[in-house]
């Protein structure tokens, strides 16, 4: 993977730790917004040296393939608007991530998340050679559901009590999307409505290029 890509109205990056500024703003301006579908944050989360250590972990975890969480920013704009993170990424035999994201609260329905999975998630697939990538999504989180499945993800009923949010453990709404399934090319508005492909043809035997470009 990249540290860095661009679509057609976004970059997508992963940061280090000299960004926790950046980031520290990002949190404390969705803060309210963000609660509603995070776990509890200690009063620490949103101060500048507890996201150097997180930043510092992440970029661990992605060293070890272990995980890996891109910043979504647009032009101009120093403060990301959102992050994309496929983490609990597993080899074979489960050959399988999880899926979270989130975004500003003034960026929402303008299809910046669309277009960052649509660049990111066949990427994911290929370079750590994935099967399966999954997303638990509380019930109540109609648009987050609406955005999996224009993806292609499909409905595999409730995780019960999967995650605590809110003082209580939630269920969640899980789906996943797999390696064989049909994904979209790409969205253009107002219309998106794409051709659709499978993303492999066959997942675990692909000769990988000498200088791939992801």
């Amino acid at each position: 993977m990249l540290y860095t890509y661009s679509t057609e109205h976004l970059t997508l990056k992963i940061l280090c730790e000299d960004s926790a500024p950046i980031i520290t703003e990002f949190f404390l301006q969705n803060r309210e917004y963000f609660a509603r579908w995070e776990s509890d944050h200690p009063e620490e989360y949103y101060t500048e040296p507890y996201q150097r250590q997180i930043l510092s972990a992440e970029s661990t975890q992605f060293l070890r393939s272990q995980a890996v969480r891109y910043y979504l920013f647009l032009p101009d704009l120093k403060i990301p608007i959102g992050t994309v993170c496929f983490q609990h990424i597993r080899p074979m035999p489960e050959a399988s991530c999880q899926l979270g994201y989130r975004l500003d609260q003034s960026c929402t329905g303008k299809g910046y998340m669309t277009e960052a999975l649509t660049c990111l998630i066949p990427k994911i697939f290929f370079f750590y050679r994935l099967h399966r990538i999954e997303a638990n999504i509380l019930p109540e989180n109609t648009s987050s559901i609406r955005l999996v499945k224009r993806l292609g993800f499909t409905s595999e009923g409730t995780a019960r009590e999967f995650f605590f949010c809110g003082g209580k453990f939630r269920d969640c709404s899980r789906y996943s999307l797999l390696s064989t399934d049909m994904f979209p090319r790409a969205f253009h508005r107002p219309n998106p409505i794409a051709p659709a492909v499978p993303l492999l043809k066959s997942n675990f035997h692909i000769p990988i290029p000498k200088n791939p470009s992801f």
